[in-house]
């Protein structure tokens, strides 16, 4: 159980990376779907489980040996691509293919999929070239970014890689080969990068988001609702009776239930909700655009769906999962922090009241 009081400490202890607020996606988007069937069809049904949530931008399945990497040159100007497409075809002519995009047109061209790493050949020294950046990269977070740039400015340089672009490129230094080397070196670190992100926010047995990747997620999109003044709502779901559970059936089907309530919790929420395990038999879901009626609806659609994983697995449990529901307008909310301890309380009420039922 996450202690009531300490929500607010561990928050301002996280150290959020350099990441734009959708990027909150890319981690979930590498989660594993736990098959409904019998425990001997799991291994193989997760190899053929398709990534559930592969981000804009990205082919799928990764690039296939021998296939070419897509660079989207983003530009004003369209010499801008004809001169990268010659200087990679000099070097490199069956490793790279070229597309161009004008920065209005950017996003359309990203959302499409199939681009490997985006080259920014726009001024740093604008605004506009700063704005465009960061629109791309909510759109498609872990596409690798580089700017191209006649300035020469370390600071442009500087201000290009904190905002979280692989590298800045001077036009007068470039040839083909620095360019391939630069545009494969930003493509590898990227990976790298989404890998050690997972390990940092990500829970191991569920694949779900953990609670230090739920509250530096969760407060990135607190600060955008804010901007739509919008509502959020945060879920706190428990797994009812787990020790029973492990007492009778021996913790690997303790484990088990824990990934299956994942699962129904995967299918309960939208692919735009953030869903974490946030400590023993504890989850939290937050979800933005809430309306007036959505606790009322997710309770019944997590209420069905727990009676359809029941009907249909054929565990030597029947799971249970208890809700609690917590709603506050994004512009006057202190912390998400705060809101999912209030959805932690109304999660009691609920425990309590199934309780006297029995």
């Amino acid at each position: 159980m996450v202690v009531r009081g300490q929500h607010r400490t561990i928050e301002r202890r996280l150290l959020p990376p350099r990441r734009s607020d959708i990027e909150r996606r890319v981690g979930e988007r590498r989660l594993e779907l736990i098959s409904l069937e019998e425990e001997r069809r799991d291994q193989a049904e997760r190899r053929q489980a398709t990534d559930r949530r592969q981000p804009a931008g990205r082919r799928q399945g990764g690039v296939a040996r021998g296939a070419k990497l897509v660079v989207l040159v983003v530009s004003d100007h369209d010499d801008e691509a004809r001169r990268v497409r010659d200087l990679l075809e000099g070097v490199a002519p069956d490793r790279f293919g070229v597309a161009a995009a004008a920065p209005q047109a950017s996003l359309a061209r990203l959302a499409r999929g199939g681009v490997d790493v985006v080259l920014l050949a726009m001024s740093l020294s604008a605004r506009r070239g700063f704005a465009t950046f960061t629109e791309l990269r909510a759109r498609a977070p872990d596409v690798p970014f580089l700017f191209l740039s006649d300035s020469q400015d370390e600071r442009h340089g500087l201000a290009a890689v904190r905002a979280g672009a692989q590298d800045f490129l001077v036009k007068g230094d470039l040839d083909g080969e620095r360019l391939a080397r630069a545009l494969r070196h930003a493509i590898e670190r990227n990976r790298l990068h989404a890998a050690l992100l997972d390990l940092a926010l990500v829970d191991e047995l569920t694949g779900l988001y953990n609670l230090r990747g739920f509250l530096t997620l969760a407060t990135r999109d607190q600060q955008v609702a804010r901007r739509g003044d919008e509502t959020l709502l945060v879920a706190f779901a428990d797994l009812d009776d787990l020790k029973r559970v492990n007492d009778t059936a021996g913790h690997a089907a303790g484990d088990r239930a824990l990934r299956d309530t994942a699962l129904v919790l995967r299918q309960t929420f939208r692919d735009a909700d953030l869903v974490a395990r946030i400590g023993g038999d504890e989850y939290a879901v937050l979800v933005r655009h809430a309306g007036p009626e959505s606790a009322g609806v997710l309770a019944d659609r997590l209420r069905r769906q727990v009676r359809e994983f029941n009907r249909r697995a054929a565990r030597p449990y029947q799971l249970s999962i208890s809700l609690g529901f917590a709603a506050h307008k994004a512009s006057t909310l202190d912390s998400v922090a705060g809101l999912l301890e209030r959805a932690d309380r109304a999660l009691y009420r609920d425990k309590r009241r199934k309780q006297d039922e029995t």
